[in-house]
């Protein structure tokens, strides 16, 4: 299974081709494709759930009935159950199957990026920290598209406090940022502190839940507790300070020990957040770590507009360029260098460190048309349209993201019919498709069968070698990154290598008209 990145580095990615993702349109698990079967299997189950084939509280077919429907042994069976009941889609009872899960509502907060090791440590309390595995491992679906990687180092630790239990957490890095951590001594030491120290990597955002789950398998083992004892489940996806995703954790919390506490701040958009131990049952709660960044204040936006002429130009176009970079060199210029080659789109990445002034510059060019992407909370959006981004690209659900943009149109990501469907409902702008290579263009063609109002924007492994299968099969148009713009050309100005990437897509696609961008 090879998950790519917006940008991957050519070569880099194994795509599923329309041979490869068979599977998706037959509903049958394809031999032949590249992608394992556990993971086939699991698509094809999430297929089901968000089609509403079952529903919330239904029970699955057995593992036996599941083994026979689609041919395959039941080691691939529970694989693909315990990947779906991590994804927080499916619950399993002991003797008694497993159930699709009720839909969680979301509670909001913000927290301090240290870690829960500096926050008890800086309390005094005596934290003890034992690593139970730590090494280099496939990631799971959710994680691989998050952190834009198929691979990274998972590191389990057991944590306890005062001699006591307290959680069990399980981190995801990206193998890349960070070579050899699966080696580095982390036994009673902070993560955290050897990512800063070792590594010049630190946390600077992300996103938290916390949710009510039951403790099963390993995870009850290491904590002391019985199957099926409730448990908080401490989820975050994080980013560096330059925007790029970074870690992913899942910290599961001995209920009994361990409370969250969300404080209410009256007019604030995001609610400051504080973990609570309590050192027995029948004592008063400690606090342990408050939020110390003052709420964003909230910011009363217009209702989105329909972004019908957004698609409209996309569909002109044919390709939007991404770019992707630690710094952009020479931005009016790429700009000027693609709308040379009838490329009319760029979408200018937060993650530069110069994003802004990038965006600025690339509008100083005449009939491009420019937006921003990785934007992530409201002040992102802000900034960037007041820079003169004329579009956003948001993850799914950036709901802040929408509010603050006002009537700029926002493009929001999603992969499943389910979250398709309803960022169009949220947005009425295009839908970016990713990671689309995981399908190809099948997969693409399938869901614009089923939702053919929706604008679709293909993201993820497409090359010029199949740009114009995706558009065949139903996209507005392609988002194409590193092998269009490299990242090393965007950096240096390299503006012949992006010339030639270009031309190859221009020749790949029906060259598009001119068309204003105003």
């Amino acid at each position: 299974m090879q998950h790519c990145p917006s940008e991957p580095a050519p070569g880099g990615c194994v795509t599923a081709d329309a041979e490869g993702q068979k599977f998706l349109e037959l509903g049958e698990i394809d031999r032949t494709s590249p992608i394992p079967l556990y993971h086939q299997l699991e698509y094809l189950l999430r297929r089901d759930i968000e089609a509403g084939r079952y529903r919330p509280g239904d029970t699955l077919p057995s593992e036996g009935e599941i083994c026979a429907r689609y041919e395959v042994s039941r080691s691939v069976v529970r694989q693909t159950l315990t990947n779906l009941t991590h994804a927080g889609l499916i619950r399993t009872e002991r003797g008694r199957g497993s159930f699709v899960a009720e839909k969680k509502l979301h509670e909001r907060f913000v927290q301090r990026t240290t870690g829960l090791y500096d926050d008890l440590r800086r309390r005094g309390y005596e934290i003890r920290t034992h690593v139970v595995r730590q090494v280099v491992a496939e990631l799971p679906l959710p994680v691989q598209e998050f952190l834009q990687t198929e691979e990274g180092v998972q590191i389990d630790r057991v944590r306890s406090v005062d001699g006591r239990v307290l959680t069990f957490i399980r981190s995801f890095i990206p193998a890349s940022a960070c070579p050899g951590l699966e080696h580095a001594e982390l036994e009673d030491r902070s993560l955290y502190k050897v990512l800063s120290d070792d590594y010049g990597r630190e946390v600077a955002s992300g996103r938290r839940t916390v949710e009510a789950v039951k403790a099963d398998g390993e995870v009850a083992r290491h904590l002391g507790v019985d199957e099926g004892e409730p448990l908080l489940l401490l989820r975050s996806s994080s980013r560096d300070k330059n925007g790029e995703p970074f870690e992913w954790f899942e910290a599961w919390h001995r209920g009994d020990r361990t409370m969250f506490e969300i404080e209410i701040v009256p007019g604030a958009a995001d609610q400051p957040f504080s973990s609570v131990v309590r050192p027995e049952a029948d004592t008063p709660s400690t606090k342990l770590s408050e939020a110390s960044t003052p709420p964003e204040a909230s910011m009363a936006a217009p209702a989105p507009a329909p972004a019908v002429p957004l698609a409209d130009t996309m569909r002109h176009a044919g390709v939007v360029a991404v770019l992707r970079a630690a710094h952009y060199s020479s931005p009016a210029a790429v700009a000027r260098v693609l709308a040379q080659h009838g490329l009319q789109i760029v979408e200018i990445t937060l993650s530069g460190g110069n994003a802004l002034d990038a965006v600025a510059d690339a509008r100083t060019v005449e009939n491009v048309l420019v937006g921003a992407g990785t934007v992530t909370s409201a002040q992102h959006a802000r900034d960037a349209i007041a820079a003169g981004a004329q579009f956003l690209v948001a993850p799914a659900g950036a709901h802040d993201v929408l509010s603050a943009a006002g009537t700029t149109p926002v493009i929001f990501t999603g992969f499943t019919l389910n979250e398709i469907w309803s960022a169009w409902l949220s947005t009425s702008a295009p839908v970016k498709v990713f990671p689309a290579s995981v399908g190809g263009p099948g997969y693409v063609s399938t869901l614009h069968s089923q939702i053919s109002d929706v604008p679709l924007l293909a993201a993820g492994g497409v090359s010029a070698g199949d740009a114009a299968s995706y558009v065949d099969a139903g996209a507005v148009a392609v988002a194409v990154g590193e092998s269009l713009c490299p990242s090393d050309a965007l950096q240096s100005g390299d503006l012949d290598a992006i010339a030639d990437h270009a031309a190859r897509f221009r020749d790949a696609l029906t060259p598009p008209p001119s068309f204003p961008t105003r």
